[in-house]
């Protein structure tokens, strides 16, 4: 009785081993990654998440993409933002030096331009003109500067846009650690 249970135990094992050796299929990778991601206590609140994803954001750190689950029907895009949103009636706005004086002379104005990227907030109904500053005994008189404001940076400036049958999601992280 005992030598039959060996015999059944070797005949197993190859079929084991060549179940170990077989190489994981990429996608297996993805849709573990895709359902850690959108777990509604977030990814870190469940451990067998916690690697998968990890390794996904080191991958994406180093220039690979993001990893897909076709099975899904699931794609993801990674982007940056720098900073969060103006306030409400404001619009990200950065800083030009322009020459001013029809008389050739070294004057100089600071003005903010309309910039997406922009690092300050002016009032969106404002001219660019009045969001301008000119420097101390220039001629050019004072302008107010004081509706321009720094723009408040993200702690978490990456992005995955995931795109599934249910419609798009954005997931914020910061893949500074991970390079």
């Amino acid at each position: 009785m005992k030598m039959s249970r060996v015999l059944s135990v070797v005949a197993f094992l190859p079929t084991l081993s060549a179940l170990s050796v077989a190489p994981a299929h990429a996608d297996d990778f993805g849709c573990k990654v895709l359902l850690c991601i959108l777990n509604p206590q977030g990814w870190a609140s469940v451990g067998e998440c916690v690697p998968p994803v990890e390794r996904a954001f080191r991958m994406v750190a180093h220039g690979e993409p993001w990893p897909q689950c076709p099975e899904a029907g699931s794609s993801g895009r990674i982007g940056y933002e720098k900073f969060k949103p103006c306030p409400d009636g404001t619009i990200a706005v950065s800083p030009e030096t322009e020459s001013g004086g029809s008389d050739n002379s070294s004057r100089s104005q600071t003005v903010y331009k309309p910039d997406s990227n922009g690092a300050f907030c002016a009032p969106r109904n404002a001219t660019n003109a009045s969001w301008g500053t000119y420097p101390r005994g220039s001629g050019f008189g004072a302008r107010p500067t004081s509706a321009v404001t720094p723009r408040e940076k993200r702690t978490e400036p990456n992005y995955l846009d995931l795109t599934t049958t249910d419609g798009k999601q954005r997931f914020w992280f910061d893949l500074s650690r991970y390079q």
